[in-house]
């Protein structure tokens, strides 16, 4: 097996390149064949991907979702694996594999080389690769504001950001289709989960399996602003939305459309907003060494 390391210099703070280089004897000790590349540019990571899947077994993504995402996009396709080194601020894909979160190198190192695959699902909007969640509304707008908080890390930033959010974000109206059936709803926001975590601990779709060839919609009415806080406070605790808070839909495919100005995330990355959704699941899964849960 070949395997390559690509290394998000930009990840938490430049987090991710200095854990990668403290431990690069561990790293070619373990992996006798190996290529370690550091990533200066976030957006060269695709294309980066894209180029060692065609000659590497084993593509390893080091950094947070953003760049697990990234690399996926990059590989998905290919005949390569994708390895994970979780050293983001939330780690929301690494979770949603069964890895468990700042543990040493050595750990994750053995999860890749004992190869117990996981086929999972590659959900995408308009045409888009996302792999965890994408948030519409006031979850894409508490991103938004993380985004610009620098000085502040994981959950910490996305709990300012959704007190933020919550004094300033407004309901939207979404309609379309969902599996054929009309969909009409305002709302606060709307989510597509393929995993069950999001912003490194709120349980956004506590029953979102990521290798089910489904999807969930989760959808937060237009209630009044002071259960809006209510709900934001469970999440901040860990706890999932009551169902007298929430409803999910599971599903296939869904056409969504927003007149409303909104923001929106893919797996914590800022996205680009449209009037028009539409989302589903590639034919193709992700192939990816993690720990299956059912052992």
């Amino acid at each position: 097996m070949t395997y390559t390391l690509i290394v998000n210099c930009k990840s938490n703070s430049s987090r991710a390149e200095n854990f990668i280089r403290l431990s690069e004897d561990i790293i070619r000790k373990k992996l006798s064949d190996c290529e370690i590349k550091y990533i200066s540019s976030p957006d060269q990571l695709l294309k980066e991907a894209s180029l060692s899947a065609q000659s590497s077994s084993v593509i390893i993504a080091c950094g947070g979702d953003g760049t697990a995402q990234s690399i996926a996009r990059g590989i998905h396709g290919s005949n390569a694996l994708m390895g994970l080194i979780p050293v983001g601020s939330g780690n929301d894909f690494a979770k949603s594999i069964g890895l468990k979160t700042k543990q040493p190198v050595e750990y994750y190192l053995d999860v890749i080389l004992k190869q117990q695959v996981i086929s999972v699902d590659v959900p995408v909007i308009n045409d888009q690769i996302f792999i965890n969640t994408t948030g519409i509304g006031f979850d894409g707008l508490t991103n938004y504001y993380a985004s610009g908080f620098k000085s502040l890390k994981g959950t910490m930033k996305y709990t300012f950001a959704g007190l933020k959010a919550f004094l300033n974000a407004k309901p939207i109206c979404v309609s379309g289709t969902i599996d054929g059936s009309s969909f009409d709803r305002k709302v606060w926001l709307i989510a597509v989960a393929n995993g069950a975590v999001e912003g490194g601990k709120y349980l956004i779709s506590p029953n979102s399996v990521n290798s089910d060839k489904l999807l969930e919609l989760v959808i937060v009415p237009a209630y009044n602003r002071l259960k809006l806080g209510l709900a934001f406070i469970l999440l901040s605790l860990g706890r999932a939305i009551p169902d007298t808070f929430s409803e999910v839909i599971t599903f296939n495919r869904a056409s969504l459309k927003i007149a409303d100005s909104h923001f929106i995330h893919l797996d914590g990355e800022v996205g680009e907003s449209s009037s028009d959704y539409e989302i589903k699941l590639k034919s193709e899964s992700l192939n990816v060494p993690g720990i299956k849960t059912d052992e």
